[in-house]
């Protein structure tokens, strides 16, 4: 209760209210005792002085004891009740007169302070406090004649109503301090109210800002400096608010990249345990993506050995295998003021790439041997024939035969690398127009029945005349079925048979290619469309070709929005179907 601003000020007020009244009331009493004991006391004097000028008389070398007397008790009465007690004394402090004999009789000697003084020519006050009878003021004025005392006016006054009416002021002091301080602490209470009111209310709405609610206001109702505490908590809240969308949107931004990513992301803590994982990194990793990050953790340490201690200050990478898939790993340190607050870790697949470049260097070493055979071949037999060999016709033309054949296998290689490259580069002219496959087809067929001839292949043919027209280019086409045809005679043996199909389903035109000849391993299937390749290179070389035939194939069908695919199956032969998008 007391910790609360609005008790604190209302205590605050309370207190120096009542220092302020505490001391205006002692500083007061102290005044007003002061006054009035001053204006006793010079009361006392001036009724000392009279007596004492009327008894001179009385006291010369002869006391006149009885007239004293009569005139003590006649005065005593006009000054009662404020002089209690009047006496009358010689020089040496002796009773001449009393107005109470009972305790000062006649004869006493009374020794006092102020008496003494008295008797030295001086007047003397004493305020002593009587147990039984409170406070008196006890004025001792010397008689004198011809400046010498003969005499004392002894005063015996009560000081109680002096202090009956202080009392009587500390009473009202205090009834005044009591409604004052209750005053205050009303004002107090209400003043406060102003000020912790609107306190309280940014409170309650900043507890408010910290659940996440941002849309608080607080009205306005003053300029001071409360009013300017609530514009600068709008203005704070606005600005937050604003703040926190922004953050929240890049927030958004940075989720939507890492779930979208390819890549793996992995966040690490300084310790090295995972801290947040995008879905890419839970796939590349083949964990289950419900599992919890420890799962995946286990999984970083036990099987790609990364247990991070923070040791690591800069950048790193290394490559690992998960399963059949080739990971490269980017491991940096997260750096906050200076200082490493965690890791993170990229996981890239380099599958694809890695094959790529098996692929590539495969392809480099078949395409130099394929060049390097016919040019082992070309310069051999031309060594030969520059050694003495040309002057025998019959050799000579032999050689120069086969030299020709070599020249003219390079030179289908080489155009054939460069159709490729055109199709690559997307340089390659496509002379698309509307026209009807089952014509090109046909053309294709005829063009191959020589060779097929030769080896005792017959070709069947079972194409339908009204198919819808594609748009395709007449003379590409042709190559592709010449190339797949080509193949089908190749890998036949003789006395075999090649059936030509050619029919539309689904906005396709559909053309299968089906030969008895001996057919392709099912693991070599997924890799016969790769340039230079051959599933027994051995053997393959027997019976020509440049190994690109499928692939361009492959390359034109494509460029046409086609498909291409082989069915095969070892020693039962082939099946190459195409399909071409019809217009529609």
């Amino acid at each position: 209760m007391f910790k609360s601003i609005q008790m604190k000020l209302v205590i605050i007020y309370i207190l120096l209210i009542l220092l302020a009244m505490e001391v205006v009331g002692v500083y007061l009493l102290q005044s007003l005792e002061r006054y009035h004991i001053k204006n006793f006391s010079t009361y006392l004097n001036g009724q000392a002085q009279i007596i004492s000028n009327l008894l001179s008389r009385y006291l010369g070398e002869e006391k006149k004891v009885d007239e004293i007397q009569v005139i003590v008790e006649g005065y005593i009465k006009q000054i009662s009740p404020t002089v209690e007690c009047m006496l009358v004394l010689d020089d040496k402090s002796t009773v001449l007169a009393s107005t109470n004999e009972e305790i000062y009789p006649k004869g006493k000697k009374i020794l006092q302070p102020e008496l003494i003084k008295a008797s030295f020519g001086q007047v003397g006050e004493e305020i002593r406090l009587d147990s039984s009878k409170g406070r008196y003021d006890y004025l001792a004025y010397p008689i004198k004649e011809d400046n010498r005392v003969v005499g004392i006016v002894y005063l015996i006054s009560p000081m109680e109503s002096i202090y009956e009416t202080l009392s009587e002021i500390k009473t009202i002091l205090f009834t005044a301090t009591l409604i004052a301080l209750l005053i205050t602490g009303v004002l107090g209470y209400s003043l406060s109210k102003t000020i912790t009111g609107p306190i309280q209310e940014v409170t309650n709405k900043a507890a408010l800002l910290a659940e996440g609610n941002f849309d608080q206001k607080i009205e306005v109702k003053s300029k001071d400096e409360v009013g300017k505490l609530t514009e600068m908590f709008n203005f704070l809240a606005g600005r937050l608010k604003e703040t926190l969308e922004q953050i929240s949107e890049e927030k958004n931004k940075m989720e939507a990249i890492f779930k979208n990513m390819a890549d793996g992301v992995i966040a690490l803590d300084k310790e090295g345990e995972v801290i947040y994982v995008n879905p890419a990194a839970f796939k590349l990793l083949e964990v289950e993506e419900g599992n919890s990050y420890r799962v995946l953790g286990e999984k970083l340490k036990e099987e790609l050995k990364i247990d991070i201690k923070g040791e690591i200050k800069s950048q790193k990478d290394f490559m690992a295998k998960i399963n059949d898939s080739i990971l490269k790993i980017i491991i940096a340190p997260m750096k906050r003021e200076e200082k490493t607050a965690g890791f993170i870790l990229i996981l890239h697949d380099i599958t694809k790439e890695q094959k790529l470049e098996e692929m590539r260097r495969e392809f480099v070493a078949n395409v130099s041997h394929e060049l390097r055979t016919p040019l082992t071949t070309i310069k051999s037999y031309t060594e030969t024939l520059l050694d003495g060999a040309l002057n025998d016709e019959e050799v000579s033309m032999q050689f120069l035969n086969v030299i020709n054949e070599e020249t003219d296998r390079m030179t289908r290689i080489v155009n054939d690398l460069l159709e490729l490259s055109r199709i690559d580069n997307k340089e390659a002219r496509f002379n698309k127009k509307a026209i009807n496959l089952s014509k090109i087809l046909a053309t294709a067929v005829s063009k191959m029945k020589v060779n097929a001839k030769k080896k005792g292949i017959i070709i069947y043919e079972n194409v339908k005349e009204d198919l819808p027209l594609c748009y395709a280019d007449a003379d590409k086409m042709e190559q592709v079925f010449q190339n797949i045809l080509s193949n089908a005679i190749k890998y036949t043996p003789e006395g075999g048979n090649i059936t030509v199909n050619l029919w539309s389903e689904s906005n396709f035109v559909v053309t299968s290619i089906k030969d008895t000849g001996i057919g392709i391993p099912r693991e070599d299937l997924p890799r016969i469309f790769e340039r230079f390749y051959r599933v027994d290179k051995t053997r393959s070389r027997e019976f020509g070709g440049t190994g690109l035939g499928l692939s361009i194939a492959k390359e034109i069908v494509k460029a046409h929005e086609g498909e291409i695919e082989i069915k095969s199956e070892l020693g039962k032969g082939t099946e190459v179907i195409v399909k071409i998008p019809c217009i529609v």
